[in-house]
């Protein structure tokens, strides 16, 4: 084959792999797609969705505009229960974090993973516990200190059954006796104006939203991982402290139960497509202290099944 042929042929596929992908399915989508957040603006979810959503608008993945709807309150539930509800033909899709799984686990809600087509794995962040930088609590050991000698002295806030909730669990399970009086706000942004505020003292954050808060008075203690994130390298994990308080939180792409697998299968490699961009992956990195695993199909159930039973025992700690 002369070079020639060789160079067409390389800029025929490299055509072929830029393309929208859409003919394979039917021509699916041929109009747009709404993409449920179910939290409001501000924290880690959202900013997940809306960075994958410029990225395949700017590499033209999809021939159809994707609308990224926020539907907050209830810990996710209210926006997820809208996918759930909504016609299975992939015109109606869910970003949702580890909460679908822990209120799953708690019994919190009459609906789980296996009411959705899973799609695929999107990112992962370890939780940090942060207080007001003028506050009272200057070490992790300070604040478990406090709140063992004086249960439920310090007031908490987040959302109930998500996974800031999970995370001030872990903490609890971490430090016997340890027992947070527990208010329903929100998401990040509610706990960081609730502690700007003074009405709570505790919120869990994820490392991206640490350092978009950090600046504005909120003091990280502890990170609730098993190492150390290079985003903010100089806050130690509990672990380091001597508290074993892990937990990360994992957002995955959902569609609803009977979508059709043609459909699920163009979501999915959209998405991937859109996770391997240096700029999805730089933003992930850099803006919101993510690290990325992608699955899809049975992969995925797998793990989200696997991290469901690690979930039940843990959701104990979950008193409110």
């Amino acid at each position: 084959m002369t070079l020639t042929k060789v160079l067409a042929c390389a800029l025929a596929f490299a055509g072929f792999c830029a393309a929208p992908i859409a003919a394979s399915a039917q021509d699916y989508p041929s109009k747009p797609i709404r993409w449920i957040i179910p939290y409001n603006p501000g924290g880690a979810t959202d900013a997940s969705a809306r960075i994958l959503q410029i990225a395949i608008e700017q590499n033209k993945l999809l021939p159809q505009p994707i609308a990224a709807v926020n539907v907050g309150g209830a810990g996710g539930s209210i926006g997820a229960r809208q996918v759930k509800d909504a016609p299975p033909d992939g015109y109606t899709i869910l970003i949702h974090q580890s909460a679908m799984l822990i209120q799953e686990a708690a019994g919190l809600n009459d609906f789980g993973y296996k009411d959705f087509e899973p799609v695929i794995s999107i990112n992962r962040q370890c939780m940090v516990a942060g207080v007001s930088e003028t506050g009272p609590y200057k070490t992790y050991k300070e604040l478990m200190d406090a709140v063992v000698a004086k249960p439920r002295s310090i007031v908490w806030g987040g959302n109930i059954g998500s996974a800031n909730h999970m995370a001030v669990a872990v903490m609890e399970t971490a430090s016997p006796g340890a027992d947070f009086k527990k208010v329903q706000l929100g998401g990040a942004a509610e706990s960081y104006a609730g502690i700007k505020g003074n009405i709570i003292t505790l919120g869990n954050f994820g490392v991206g939203e640490i350092v978009a808060f950090r600046g504005g008075g909120l003091r990280p203690l502890a990170v609730l991982g098993e190492k150390r994130d290079p985003a903010i390298a100089d806050v130690p994990t509990a672990r380091e402290l001597g508290y074993d308080a892990v937990f990360c939180n994992e957002h995955n792409l959902y569609a609803p139960k009977g979508t059709p697998k043609e459909r699920i299968a163009v979501l999915a490699e959209v998405f991937r497509k859109a996770l391997a961009t240096q700029q999805v992956q730089k933003e992930f990195s850099e803006k919101l202290g993510m690290t990325m695993e992608v699955l899809t199909g049975d992969d995925l159930k797998k793990k989200l099944a696997t991290e469901l039973e690690r979930l039940r025992p843990m959701t104990a700690g979950m008193k409110n």
